[in-house]
């Protein structure tokens, strides 16, 4: 234990993973506080930039500008009432009434402390918690591993908003697209439309700048100026005072069991696959609010509000880890696209992460409290200049954000065909977008796609072909099982989760989360 404990010292303390954090915490909070500019959107513009890096230092500072975007939401949530992220939507409610009244400092800071100490008790989850789940992962066979890509991609059921056909569908093209080219075990070619270029299939890193970030650029450019400009224009961003603006040391005690509630309950739902920072806010927010002595508050410019809500956006972050590291599956859209990262830097995500790759696993997770202790201190000193960064128009961001898309795709193979192909991704995704379709689920088909099929192949070989093997393996039957209890629970939760946005005049806003 103590040469284990040397030796993630040695791995994780260097200047370069500390100078990649502060930049990592740094870049998500201007991007996070940024309307239109999403946290799954900023991984992927980042992850090109990660290639040259040791997959410690690449996912840390991807987990970093993780953690920062998730509190950049709050940002532009209080100072113009447009959240950054959909995942802060929750804190407009009582965060923009606050800085209307001359307090957004107070409520800034509120939302500062809340996310630090929600980040962190969901980092300290995950470190604990982690390990025996990985253990218990670790007797499973192929047939319980293609159930457990079947349980992720019952992710679906919980991103697709109040359109499950449409999100099932989504996810279907994922799963077609990422067929494409030769197959694994037997060498033969599949779906390549007489292009020897999709021989070698779509590859995932251009997939999802295609799909994802080039299709954001599309989508943002035919609106011309997105709804945060049009606010800005309109009554520009509430000042951030210094004099009469403080949070109290009583304000601060009376949010803290507020905190801490909302934070267990924001890790319990982050740690289900397709919950999300969306769902786990209007839950945690409901909650304090039904719990608080002055619950008329709410929604008036309530701090306990802002403490709800900000401590259970952060709190999503290490929990939606936890299905991540040890089954390989994704918490979230954010945590999507991590696992995609872990498979581009040599990281095969599932139990095997915590005794073949001990040493840089659990560098990852400490590093991802370590990320939590930077986002105080820069948020602390820094929230009053990356203000003014959601005054930039989108016709500036636009063409830099194009930039790094194509550069991205080029950086993955040095092969110009990539460059190539995001585009008619991104029109086929904008396409999606404009008949209300979510790109999450196509997503999460694209990457559990490949796992799911490899492992029913593996399956079959063992059964001679029966079916029978995947309820006969008590470990798989056991997770089909639990499949069915979360799709059946994450209708009931899409179906609340709708009437309390209903209630709160925000389901719009949140409609399409990317987050």
């Amino acid at each position: 234990m103590v040469e284990l404990s040397g030796q993630i010292a040695v791995e994780l303390f260097t200047f370069q993973n500390l100078l990649l954090a502060i930049s990592g915490v740094l870049i998500g909070i201007i991007m996070g506080c940024i309307p239109g500019l999403t946290v799954v959107l900023g991984v992927i513009l980042f992850l090109p930039l990660t290639y040259g890096l040791n997959p410690t230092t690449a996912i840390i500072s991807l987990l970093a500008l993780y953690v920062g975007g998730c509190y950049g939401g709050s940002i532009s949530a209080i100072l113009i009432n447009t959240p950054g992220t959909n995942s802060a939507l929750a804190t407009t409610l009582d965060g923009y009434p606050l800085a209307k009244k001359g307090k957004a400092k107070k409520a800034l800071t509120m939302s500062l402390y809340a996310s630090v100490i929600g980040g962190l008790i969901s980092a300290l989850i995950l470190l604990f918690a982690a390990p025996p789940v990985a253990k218990i992962a670790l007797s499973l066979r192929s047939p319980a591993y293609f159930s457990l890509a079947i349980f992720g991609l019952s992710i679906i059921a919980g991103v697709s908003g109040d359109n499950i056909i449409k999100g099932l569908i989504s996810g279907a093209l994922g799963i077609f697209v990422s067929t494409m080219g030769l197959d694994a075990f037997t060498g033969t070619v599949r779906f390549s439309f007489g292009s020897t270029f999709l021989y070698g299939g779509i590859a995932l890193l251009p997939a999802l700048i295609g799909f994802i970030a080039l299709a954001q650029i599309i989508i943002k450019s035919v609106e011309e100026t997105s709804k945060a400009n049009e606010n800005i224009n309109k009554s520009n961003s509430l000042s951030i005072k210094g004099k009469d603006d403080k949070l109290t040391m009583k304000e601060m005690k009376k949010s803290i069991p507020t905190i801490i509630k909302s934070s267990i309950i924001s890790s319990f739902i982050g740690a289900m696959p397709g919950a999300g920072g969306g769902v786990a806010q209007f839950v945690s927010y409901n909650e304090a609010k039904r719990c608080s002595k002055n619950p008329q508050e709410f929604g008036k410019g309530a701090v306990e509000g802002i403490a709800a809500a900000e401590s259970s956006n952060n709190a999503v972050v290490g929990s939606a880890m936890i299905p991540l590291l040890t089954l390989g599956i994704p918490g979230d859209g954010v945590t999507a696209v991590l696992l995609g990262a872990f498979i581009l830097h040599g990281l095969v995500p599932g139990p095997s992460l915590f005794t073949k790759q001990a040493v840089t696993t659990y560098s990852i997770i400490i590093g991802l409290i370590i990320c939590n202790i930077l986002l105080l201190i820069l948020g602390k000193y820094l929230t009053r200049q990356i203000a003014n960064v959601i005054k930039i128009p989108y016709k500036l961001l636009g063409p830099m954000i194009m930039v790094f898309c194509f550069a991205g795709a080029f950086a993955n193979s040095g092969n110009i065909g990539e460059m190539m192909v995001i585009v008619p991704l991104a029109i086929f995704s904008y396409i999606l977008s404009k008949l209300d379709f979510s790109v999450i689920p196509l997503m999460l088909g694209l990457i559990l796609g490949p796992i799911a099929e490899a492992n029913f192949t593996r399956s079959m070989v063992l059964s001679d072909g029966n079916l029978s093997i995947f309820v006969t393996d008590i470990p798989s039957l056991a997770i089909l099982l639990i499949t069915v209890f979360f799709i059946i629970m994450f209708i009931k939760m899409n179906k609340k989760t709708s009437s309390i946005l209903t209630e709160e005049g925000a389901y719009e806003k949140l409609k399409g989360d990317n987050d």
